[in-house]
């Protein structure tokens, strides 16, 4: 078994595990994300406050109403009761009568917008109900799915872990230190394939020599250009 042909089994399984770790990490900051949770429950508690608003206002409205026709009554009995004979008296209970119809005309006008109101509110929060309820059961689904993942990629790391104290077991110290530095600076990648004569990494043109050292067990040989280790 070629040098070479050791270190590139080792990067495979740290690809294996870079590629679970950073997928490991997006799983975490998904779960960690709940903006559109909070975005739909602050919205929900929105609407039930203006709808408590609504409810309190149409309350109010229909006070208003009630203690108007009460008023009214009390004008009317006192109008056709027949304990007030002054007419003076009775032109002003007829006039204050008048003025507490008109009153109570606006008053129940005011209901009434009270009321369209108070409808639109109950509207407006069964909405936001259902959109917090949609939100919850698409969050439970997706969380589902990536809590099943994120128990896979950990079995999977547990494994690699495993495979890669194997794979460096073989590996010379001094090929390991190498190879370490040159994951470090190349991107994660400190073994090229040779493909058709070429680095698979920077796709440089190998001589012949180059390419065929690349197949030697012994020695490391590196790419002129990027100066990764080459295998073949």
């Amino acid at each position: 078994m070629s040098r070479a042909f050791t270190l590139y089994r080792l990067q495979q399984v740290d690809t294996k595990l870079d590629q679970a770790a950073a997928r490991l990490a997006e799983i975490e900051r998904i779960l960690g994300d709940n903006q559109a949770h909070q975005a739909a429950s602050q919205a929900q508690q929105q609407a039930q406050a203006a709808l408590h608003s609504a409810h309190t206002a149409l309350r109010a409205a229909e006070e208003d109403v009630t203690a108007q026709q009460k008023r009214i009554e009390q004008n009317q009995a006192s109008l056709y009761g027949g304990s007030v004979t002054n007419p003076k008296e009775l032109q002003d209970l007829q006039m204050e009568a008048e003025s507490l119809a008109r009153r109570l005309s606006e008053l129940e006008d005011a209901q009434l917008e009270a009321m369209a109101a108070h409808e639109q509110q109950q509207a407006s929060k069964a909405a936001a109900d259902a959109a917090l309820a949609a939100v919850e059961v698409q969050l439970a689904g997706e969380h589902k799915a990536l809590f099943a993942e994120q128990a896979e990629l950990r079995e999977q790391v547990e494994r690699s872990h495993s495979e890669r104290e194997a794979a460096a077991s073989t590996v010379p110290a001094a090929d390991m230190e190498t190879y370490l530095s040159l994951r470090a600076s190349k991107a994660g990648t400190a073994v090229a394939k040779v493909q058709a004569g070429t680095c698979s990494a920077c796709g440089a043109e190998l001589s012949a020599a180059r390419a065929q050292a690349a197949r030697s067990a012994e020695e490391l040989t590196r790419c002129d250009n990027c100066k990764r280790i080459l295998y073949d």
